[in-house]
């Protein structure tokens, strides 16, 4: 071999050496690129964890001193300067006991800025204006101040709404908590946090434990990752909190760190929080994946380069053929990496990057349009229970129908997105409220509908979280957080539901606690009316009684359907004392009439499960009756068959007590909910109420005829009576006459008619 051949091969070797190298290394780049975007997003999605937990948490704690400024006793010991039958010590204990407040305390404070009560400490009657400005300023201007701060002993929450008595200022309620749970539910996630106080707070923490100081620094939460603990011991805390970046990985720990800072009034730091998760946890097959492709690919083009080369001269239309053959292969081996880096494996939904690409891209068009659009947030109820009992294949088969009917539910302009797990999003674009509620509905009924599985059949349902551009935010992360908060709302209303973030559907917009006060007053100056729907017993046109239905007239609201305020008065235990408003109201009515000499029948009243579970409930209604005169005989509560069956055995407890006083009972709604009927035998129940979804179609509905047959039937083997609700045609009415039905209520007759209207019906008609 000759020189200049010896130096042709030689440069020819290391041009490949050269091409393999720079090769390598970009794809190596673009490897350790993605692993570091995966890196950032874990760093970001611990960050926005972190930040719900604490909005949570802040609520949490607002609703609890929202409530207890309203409560009486404290109202009444401020008026009397009398602190002695104040102990809520018992109420942290049972917060502790029962939710995830653990470490929660509460001070009352007189309107001259007087400590009159600490759930913390004996010691009362100290002034804190001078100590305190948060004080001073709401002593000057009362108004509800929530706040995070350092004192004595440690960071925590802190929330001071003020007290009124008839519209005047007598004094303050205030609900401290640590950040402590925050931390254990961080760490539930596999997010370790450590919570370090800022060293400038040092002299302020008088009563902090000493041994949780590393170095200036204070340590607030009390039960820390050792590990995590130990990395910040060795390098200093100064040294972690300081590093640059979303994320700094910490081999000796084997995890990545996250530093969120949470700044004071003067965006001065006042606590760090030292985020870790450990890097086994990340899965990074799809990314290696993705890089062994690349050097199969890239091995391939040197080999088939190496090929064209050599043959170049002698075989130049084949080396066009060839790389023709090559660009098609590198350019469908690039669209179907791209594709795999942003869409779900599984389903072949857009993935979470792609989602939040298009939330941005939507963002910016929608600013150039001045346009709308919104983001739904789906969690499958209770999806964990299908991969325990019928194993990964059958989640992943689920997993797939579902994206499929997501799909068929929107238009060709929204996306559907799998997040993770069970979580999905969809992007709603120029959604309005009407077209956005009917795609949801749309897709909370056809996910409902059955799935066969390996001869298993599934029923499954969403909890669905909404919120919209710009009214919840204007940024991808925030507008997706808002709707997975929306969503957890949804799972606390029941699952199967919907919830707009911060707003509800239809006519009001008022948040909860605005309307729980409207509620307040409503019930303070007497806004709820009774209406009666009279019964009638068919067989002689007469009236037998009447059932009682709240209604209210708002000053300010209008007109407000129970259907709308009903469910807040549930959740916040206003429906107990809604509940005795009816009792007392109606019987004082009704006692009217029959001091009149007109033949009232029996009064039927509906009560909530809250008012079910209430201890004072036997006793209440005891008074009502001593006060009224009010024959017990004459009266019938009304229970929908759903909650009695929520915990039937302590509801035959209770309803056997009711018994006693002489109260007949009735089921309502009876067919709709999951009663057994050895529950039914068991129940001291007098009489059965069908629903009006089994009326309405009769006599032509052969599953309501069966139906409506069926609880007759039952009614009669159990000696019970019975009655129709929702009767609205002659051919209903003989109908239910002829099949042993002969007691009903309804538009046939009459609607809800106001007090004086029910007077004038009972004397026309008996």
């Amino acid at each position: 071999m000759n020189s200049a051949k010896l130096r042709k091969l030689t440069l020819q070797l290391l041009i490949l050496i050269f091409i393999v190298s720079v090769g390598y290394i970009l794809i190596s780049q673009k490897t350790e690129s993605s692993i570091n975007e995966r890196y950032s997003q874990i760093a970001r999605n611990m960050t926005l964890h972190l930040k719900t937990l604490i909005k949570e948490k802040e609520g949490t704690i607002l609703q609890i001193a929202l409530a207890m400024a309203e409560d009486q006793k404290i109202k009444n010991a401020l008026l009397s300067k009398d602190k002695s039958k104040i102990q809520l010590q018992d109420f942290s204990l049972k917060l502790r006991e029962n939710t995830d407040l653990k470490n929660i305390w509460f001070q009352i404070i007189d309107k001259e800025g007087k400590s009159f009560y600490r759930s913390f400490s004996d010691k009362s009657g100290d002034s804190l204006l001078e100590a305190r400005s948060d004080v001073a300023k709401m002593v000057k201007a009362p108004q509800i101040i929530p706040s995070i701060s350092v004192g004595k002993f440690t960071l925590s929450f802190k929330v001071m709404v003020p007290i009124y008595e008839n519209n005047t200022f007598i004094g303050i309620f205030e609900t401290l908590a640590q950040f402590n749970s925050i931390a254990l539910k961080m760490d539930k996630n596999q997010e370790r946090t450590i919570i370090l106080v800022d060293e400038s707070y040092k002299n302020q923490l008088v009563y902090a434990d000493k041994e949780r100081f590393i170095g200036n620094y204070y340590v607030a939460n009390s039960n820390p990752d050792e590990k995590l603990l130990a990395e910040i011991k060795r390098k200093s805390p100064e040294a972690i909190i300081n590093c640059k970046g979303e994320f700094n990985i910490c081999p000796s720990i084997n995890s990545i760190v996250s530093i969120y800072r949470l700044n004071n009034e003067y965006d001065k730091p006042m606590a760090h929080f030292i985020m870790a998760y450990n890097l086994d946890n990340i899965n990074l097959d799809d990314i290696f994946q993705s890089r062994n492709n690349l050097f199969l690919i890239f091995a391939g083009v040197l080999f088939v380069s190496s090929i064209i080369f050599l043959y170049f001269q002698s075989k130049k239309r084949l080396v066009e053929e060839l790389n023709y053959e090559l660009e098609e292969i590198l350019e469908s081996k690039t669209k179907e990496l791209t594709y795999l880096a942003h869409h779900d494996t599984l389903t072949g939904l857009a993935n979470r990057l792609l989602f939040l690409e298009i939330v941005q891209d939507a963002i910016e068009s929608a600013k150039r349009e001045n346009s709308k659009f919104s983001i739904l947030f789906l969690d499958l109820d209770r999806f964990k229970d299908v991969n325990d009992t019928h194993g990964h294949h059958a989640g992943d088969v689920l997993l797939k129908s579902v994206a499929n009917r997501l799909k068929e539910c929107v238009r060709t302009q929204d996306t559907v997105s799998r997040l993770a797990g069970d979580e999905f999003t969809i992007l709603l674009r120029n959604s309005n409220e009407e077209n956005l509620v009917s795609i949801v509905e749309k897709i909370i009924q056809a996910v409902q509908e059955p799935i066969e599985i390996a001869h298993n059949t599934f029923s499954i349902t969403f909890s669905i979280g909404i919120s919209c551009f710009p009214v919840d935010g204007v940024d991808a992360d925030v507008l997706i957080s808002n709707a997975d908060t929306a969503m957890y709302k949804a799972k606390e209303l029941g699952r199967n539901t919907y919830q707009f973030y911060n707003k509800t559907m239809g006519k009001y917009t008022l948040n909860r606690v605005i309307f729980e006060k409207n509620l307040k007053i409503a019930l303070q100056e007497d806004e709820f009316e009774a209406f009666y729907q009279p019964q009638i017993d068919i067989t002689t046109g007469r009236v037998i009684g009447a059932e009682a239905l709240i209604r209210w007239q708002s000053p300010e609201l209008g007109f407000v359907s129970p259907a709308e305020f009903i469910p807040i008065a549930e959740q916040s235990n206003l429906i107990i004392k809604i509940d005795l408003w009816m009792m007392k109201k109606t019987m004082h009515q009704l006692m009217v009439f029959q001091k009149e000499g007109i033949d009232i029948g029996k009064l039927s009243l509906n009560i909530s499960a809250k008012q079910l579970e209430g201890k004072e409930m036997i006793a209440e209604l005891k008074n009502i009756l001593q006060e009224t005169g009010f024959d017990a005989s004459r009266l019938e509560l009304e229970i929908t068959e759903r909650e009695m069956m929520k915990d039937p055995e302590a509801t035959i407890v209770v309803l056997n007590k009711i018994k006693e006083l002489g109260i007949s009972i009735s089921i309502d709604d009876f067919g709709t909910g999951h009663s057994s009927l050895a529950y039914i035998k068991r129940l001291p129940i007098d009489k059965l109420k069908i629903d009006k979804s089994f009326v309405d179609d009769l006599p032509h509905d052969k599953d309501d005829i069966a139906i409506v047959r069926s609880v007759i039937s039952i009614a009669k083997h159990l000696h019970m009576d019975i009655i129709a609700e929702g009767v609205e045609t002659p051919e209903q009415r003989d109908f239910l006459q002829n099949e042993g039905c002969s007691k009903i209520q309804g538009y046939l007759y009459s609607k809800p008619l106001p007090v004086d209207d029910y007077k004038q019906f009972l004397i026309e008609h008996n």
